[in-house]
């Protein structure tokens, strides 16, 4: 009985020993993501000298290529520190710095030709248009492929307002969003005229020392033209939601083209135009 207790001792010291060796074991985590077992026997500036669990054989490891050790002791000690993954969404939001997508404009009227969805398309591409021409240092997506997207999207002008400007912008796979908001106003027609008189000299007589006469003859003429008062707002979003730029302005003149005059106005004045300061 004696002995058997003899033999559980020595067999329990073991044990003992070998987890003890177990958990003494060092971890060489290297950068690349491996993991490497056994026992650190040195550091110096440039490299460690590594053992591999089971193993007599020394082997150089470069500090450069480690991320961090692990001790059996529990002690870690950071060589390097590792790089952050590469994900997804990364790759996404690098690959939309500086672009800029225009949705189709919202339209106020109270003339129903110029609420409908065609209409708000025309001023979107008027406004592509004219970022293309007068803005540097941004890449324009153009209408159609934005106008794809909203579709499949099931979104258009409207509906679109249910999303957050920040996942319109990852759904369209640009840094920057313009929302815009034309309100066009028929006011009437205004008539111009004007009148003009020339004299018509009659032949001269014979007789020079007499003057000679003439008679007047007065023109008229007049034109018609529809009045309009426009209004263009214009929001500028970023990917995170926030406000880049922000203005509202009373249009230039009263036909119904000089829309685009405004917008051009706007454009430049925007921090990649041509006029901001």
């Amino acid at each position: 009985m004696k002995s058997l207790t003899i033999i559980f001792c020595a067999l329990a010291l073991l044990f003992s020993a070998s987890a003890s060796a177990q958990d003494s074991i060092d971890k060489v985590y290297m950068l690349s993501g491996e993991v490497n077992e056994g026992t650190v026997k040195a550091i110096d500036d440039s490299s460690i000298t590594f053992m591999y669990s089971g193993e007599t054989l020394e082997y150089s490891l470069e500090k450069s290529k480690i991320n961090k050790i692990v001790f059996g002791s529990g002690r870690t000690q950071v060589i390097n520190e590792a790089a952050a993954p590469v994900t997804a969404e990364a790759v996404a939001s690098a690959n939309s710095r500086n672009k800029l997508a225009v949705i189709p404009f919202t339209m106020i009227s109270n003339e129903a030709s110029l609420t409908t969805d065609a209409m708000g398309e025309e001023v979107q591409h008027t406004t592509i248009n004219s970022f293309m021409d007068n803005t540097r240092g941004l890449t324009i997506l153009d209408p159609m492929t934005t106008n794809a997207l909203l579709l499949k999207n099931n979104l258009n002008a409207n509906s679109i307002k249910t999303k957050l400007p920040q996942e319109v912008a990852k759904l369209l796979g640009v840094e920057f969003v313009v929302y815009g908001t034309a309100n066009i106003n028929y006011e009437g027609t205004m008539t111009f005229g004007s009148t003009s008189t020339t004299y018509k000299e009659k032949e001269k007589r014979e007789d020079r020392d007499k003057k000679s006469s003439g008679r007047e003859f007065s023109s008229s003429s007049s034109s018609t033209s529809d009045n309009y008062d426009t209004t263009i707002e214009m929001n500028i979003y970023n990917d995170q939601g926030q406000t880049v730029h922000s203005v509202k302005r009373n249009g230039f003149g009263s036909s119904l083209d000089k829309y685009e005059a405004t917008i051009n106005y706007l454009v430049k004045r925007t921090p990649w135009g041509d006029k901001h300061k």
